[in-house]
């Protein structure tokens, strides 16, 4: 999370942006408020990363597409960048449409234009960045385009033919005539293709046009374009991933390429095409100022740096929603798309909701209302688009600070019109839990009122009230029991298997001796049985994964699990097999960074299935067993070194693998880490299963 009072720097290039855009000082705050605001609760289950789907069939010739990822990940820093983009566009339509306290100039229609075009393509990857460039704001052909793309991909296998060109521009025409609507006409250019019809001076907007794109440029990126050589026959080794993992920093440097517009001109001086400057194409503006509207707006480019007052605006701001929502306890759950209401969720009736989304949809956020009954954001959601104008399917979830997840589950597109999109709700607290279950089966609303129905049927009230209630004694005394002294055979199991849904990133350290930790630190069990907070540093995840694999017996945390921890390991219903006997196993991963946990789930999700030995099942409740994998980088070590420690859990949380005499902590690569876990695993339960 971006912390504000230690972001000075990027806060005042978020505020510029914004000025930038809008044009006013107060305007410009009111965007980064919200956009901080949306950052601060969005939801990710690969570190708030926005992902892209790149064009072609390979990330580059020296990388095997068959262990190829699809997805690029841009930083936070990327994603507040774009959310003020969304956040900037009802002040730029407010003053479009004269409903603003001035009217717009032809210098913010330029501005907005390019902004959209931007937004729109930047969301996707470096293709539609290249084509949105090229073809849309300058007028390069399709070939020149291809060839502009060639040198920014760096992959001949990867640069389409020109019908797809043409297709994806038709695309880009109609997303932004949508947008401006008669502010700007659609004419039809040679070989039928639909074009804006272009202003007849684009000389004066040469350096506005300059302006706006080096705003627009994703931040904190390089300039990697060389001079003097050519693309395709010499080749931009900064282009070209050497590996799947750089293929998300590479990506973001052919963005940059294209936007920048040094290095945009310099790489087509590279390709011998005409400067931009020369193909410049921007429309022509029909609107109602027309005659007074070219005059520039000083105040986006002369606003001082944000001061002390402003900053602490901006951060009590934020720590007020985050109490907001540490206090809520929602009824009903409005679902947003791009500002427009599209499902309920009646926490008295269901925690769950599912609806279509439309293909163009770009926000997601979830709201309710606080004890005041004023709005409040609990989670958010940018999308992105797949190949071929498809939203890519997530998986995703945030846990909020009062403990309340919030899941959003996409399918991937199945056709045009759009894909199916599943927002779920779950309390992680036992206790907030068993309230919301009450007011479900009971009809009581959030507000403390019996509803009237019922009232009226007091004979379904009195059992069902009894089943909680029973309920919350026996959760009662599980709890107490277990802040006592638990047999020495469970409590291994305990300490090994603590880890709630709101401890995303904290190590679950390796198993020892049961007997020998509760000997070792008895007064000590009651205060580790507390849950780190959520966020906890990768160092300190290194750091308690070096300390527990070298004294496993003497320094092992013993935790209490809670009802939600307990029911994640839940497998088989609590049957126990042996190592020799697991035939299904879950595969269950925690902490590390996104690329480092992607990759090597999906290295070790092969090795472990092409054995045929065992069987990787996506339901916990079918398997035999649960592997349990827990990742931190490796300190001291290159960026793609890792630290993994697994082990293998029978349904009652008892380690099966390793045992005494092998060793669970494993260095290196993703793909060597996975290799020998696998090899391992695999030889351990065909050892057990030989007849001896």
């Amino acid at each position: 999370m971006i912390v504000v009072s230690s972001n000075d720097g990027l806060l005042n290039r978020a505020f510029n942006l914004a000025s930038f855009i809008v044009g006013e000082r107060e305007a410009a705050l009111r965007v980064v408020r919200e956009a901080l605001g949306k950052l601060q609760v969005a939801v990710s289950a690969q570190g708030k990363r926005l992902y892209y789907r790149p064009i072609g069939r390979g990330w580059s010739r020296k990388v095997s597409s068959k262990h190829s990822r699809n997805n690029i990940a841009f930083s936070e820093t990327h994603l507040l960048q774009r959310l003020i983009y969304l956040e900037s566009e009802p002040y730029e339509i407010a003053l479009e449409q004269g409903k603003s306290s001035t009217f717009a100039a032809e210098e913010d229609l330029v501005i907005h234009f390019v902004k959209h075009l931007t937004k729109k393509t930047i969301k996707r990857n470096s293709f539609y960045v290249t084509l949105g460039l090229s073809r849309l704001l300058h007028n390069y052909t399709t070939a020149e385009t291809m060839e502009i793309y060639n040198a920014v991909i760096q992959d001949p296998d990867r640069v389409k033919d020109d019908y797809y060109y043409r297709s994806r521009k038709g695309v880009l025409v109609q997303e932004l005539n949508q947008r401006f609507g008669d502010l700007i006409k659609v004419c039809r250019g040679p070989r039928g293709e639909e074009r804006f019809q272009p202003d007849d001076n684009q000389h004066r907007f040469v350096e506005l046009v300059r302006e706006c794109l080096g705003y627009f440029t994703p931040w904190q990126t390089p300039c990697l374009v060389p001079a003097g050589i050519d693309p395709i026959i010499d080749g931009i080794p900064s282009f070209t991933a050497i590996n799947e993992n750089d293929e998300d920093k590479v990506e973001v440097h052919r963005i940059h390429a294209v936007l920048h517009p040094r290095c945009f001109q310099r790489l087509t001086g590279n390709l011998r095409l005409d400067a931009p400057e020369d193909r410049l194409q921007i429309p022509r503006f029909f609107y109602a100022n027309e005659t007074n509207g070219n005059g520039s707006n000083s105040n986006r480019r002369n606003q001082r740096e944000l001061d002390e007052r402003e900053l602490r605006s901006i951060t009590s701001s934020l720590n007020s929603n985050a109490a907001r929502r540490k206090a809520a306890s929602a009824a009903v759950l409005r679902i947003m798309v791009d500002g427009v209401e599209r499902a309920r969720i009646d926490l008295d009736k269901t925690t769950s909701t599912r609806f279509g989304l439309d293909s163009n949809a770009e926000l997601l956020e979830v709201c309710s209302r606080d004890k005041a009954g004023e709005e409040l954001l609990l989670a958010s959601h940018l999308l992105t688009d797949a190949d071929d104008n498809g939203l890519h399917a997530v998986d995703a979830s945030i846990i909020l600070e009062g403990g309340q997840k919030i899941s959003i589950h996409t399918l991937p597109q199945l056709s045009d019109a759009g894909a199916a999109v599943e927002i779920t709700y779950r309390e992680t607290s036992p206790f907030r839990a068993v309230s919301l279950l009450f007011r479900q089966l009971t009809g009581v609303r959030a507000g403390g009122q019996l509803s009237q129905t019922i009232w009226n049927g007091r004979r379904v009230v009195v059992p069902v009230f009894t089943v909680v209630l029973f309920a919350i004694a026996a959760l009662a005394i599980i709890k107490y029991a277990r802040h006592g002294n638990p047999p020495a055979t469970d409590q291994g199991h305990v300490a090994a298997n603590q880890r709630t849904d709101a401890q995303i990133g904290t190590e679950i350290p390796p198993t020892g001796n049961a007997a020998t930790d509760s000997r070792s630190k008895p007064s000590n069990q009651a205060g580790n049985s507390r849950q780190q907070p959520q966020g906890v540093g990768e160092s300190t995840q290194a750091g308690n994964l070096a300390r527990h694999s070298v004294q496993p017996q003497a320094d092992t945390k013993t935790e209490t699990a809670t009802d939600t921890a307990l029911d994640t390991r839940s497998v088989k219903k609590l049957r126990t097999v042996p190592l020799s006997a697991v035939r299904t196993v879950y595969l269950d991963m925690v902490g590390g960074d996104a690329i480092s946990v992607q990759g090597l789930r999906e290295s070790l999700s092969e090795k472990i299935s092409s054995s045929g030995l065992i069987k990787l099942v996506s339901n916990r409740d079918e398997a035999d067993a649960l592997l349990e994998v827990s990742v931190s980088k490796q300190v001291g070590a290159g960026p793609e070194a890792i630290r993994v420690v697994v082990q293998l859990r029978d349904a009652r949380g008892k380690t099966i693998w390793p045992n005494a005499t092998s060793n669970g902590t494993y260095h290196g690569s993703a793909l060597g880490v996975s290799s020998s876990i696998s090899r391992n695993l695999l030889a351990a339960i065909q050892s057990t299963q030989q007849p001896k």
